[in-house]
């Protein structure tokens, strides 16, 4: 009789996320004659950054879509290093925030495609992004790309 099913869960957090440490896992093996052995390997269970950032956003609030305000996903950066800019076309500042939990999505947070200064609604186009931000072990990061926003 063999089995070949083998099922380790390792501890995670409230957020589902697997808790940081170095674990050891064994496995045994025993043959029909009882004969044993025993093998052991460390598994580093470790922090990775990550952030998603969509490329469109609908802000006409219809109710008909649910990206109306643009924004972002993040895990495990140094919140205070964050600067997000967007420009239009001819390289003008549209908006800027250093606050990335009022750009999380999980927060209902984000742009809502209206200027920084004068409120007023942009017109549907293609804006350029600029975002700045370290991860949690102080590595600098440089994102850049466009958005599209529809009207």
């Amino acid at each position: 009789n063999t089995s070949s099913s083998v099922v380790h869960s390792f501890p995670v957090d409230e957020d589902g996320l697997g808790v940081l440490g170095i674990y050891e896992v064994s496995l045994i093996v025993t043959d029909v004659n009882g004969c044993s052995d025993t093998a052991v390997k460390p598994i580093w269970i470790r922090d990775e950054y990550w952030i998603y950032i969509p490329n469109s956003f609908t802000p006409d609030f219809d109710e008909k879509h649910r990206n109306e305000k643009f924004c972002l996903e993040y895990h495990a950066i140094r919140e205070n290093t964050f600067l997000f800019k967007v420009f239009n076309t001819q390289g003008d500042l549209m908006f800027q925030s250093a606050n990335p939990l009022g750009m999380k999505c999980s927060n209902k947070a984000g742009w809502d495609g209206k200027h920084y200064e004068t409120q007023k609604e942009l017109p549907a186009d293609t804006y350029v992004f600029e975002l700045y931000f370290q991860d949690f072990e102080g590595w600098k990061h440089q994102e850049f790309g466009e958005i599209l926003l529809v009207r």
